[in-house]
């Protein structure tokens, strides 16, 4: 059995041949698969928690835009609580109470609406 000489320098270096030196393959198989963000696995191992599904159950897929302009959403607002109160005349018990707590918060909302819009009315008045 030959063994072979720890003492390799830059002299012993010169000595190697081509096929000794050690390169990475020409083909492109080392480069890392594309892996995309979310694997069926992770959705097993990485459960979301409250805090995480709370917000995704609580906004809307999809949000019209004419939502968003104070008319129509005031009217939408009125439209609502004109539906609760009808339910609150159907209900008794906790529910009952529940809706009549709902139409009043509504209640209490379309007042707010209209005192915004006094309130901007007598800005824009000077």
């Amino acid at each position: 059995m030959r063994i072979r000489s720890l003492d390799v320098g830059i002299d012993a270096i010169s000595r190697f041949q081509v096929e000794d030196d050690v390169h990475l393959p020409q083909d492109k198989g080392l480069r890392p698969a594309f892996l995309p963000i979310a694997r069926p696995l992770d959705d097993v191992l990485r459960r979301p928690s409250l805090d995480e599904r709370l917000p995704q159950l609580l906004q809307p897929e999809y949000l019209e835009s004419d939502l968003l302009e104070p008319a129509t959403l005031t009217d939408v607002r009125l439209a609502a609580r004109r539906v609760l109160a009808e339910c609150v005349k159907h209900e008794s018990g906790s529910r009952r109470q529940t809706l009549e707590l709902a139409t009043a918060y509504l209640d209490d909302a379309a007042h707010l609406d209209d005192e915004v819009r006094r309130s901007l009315a007598a800005l824009l008045r000077g």
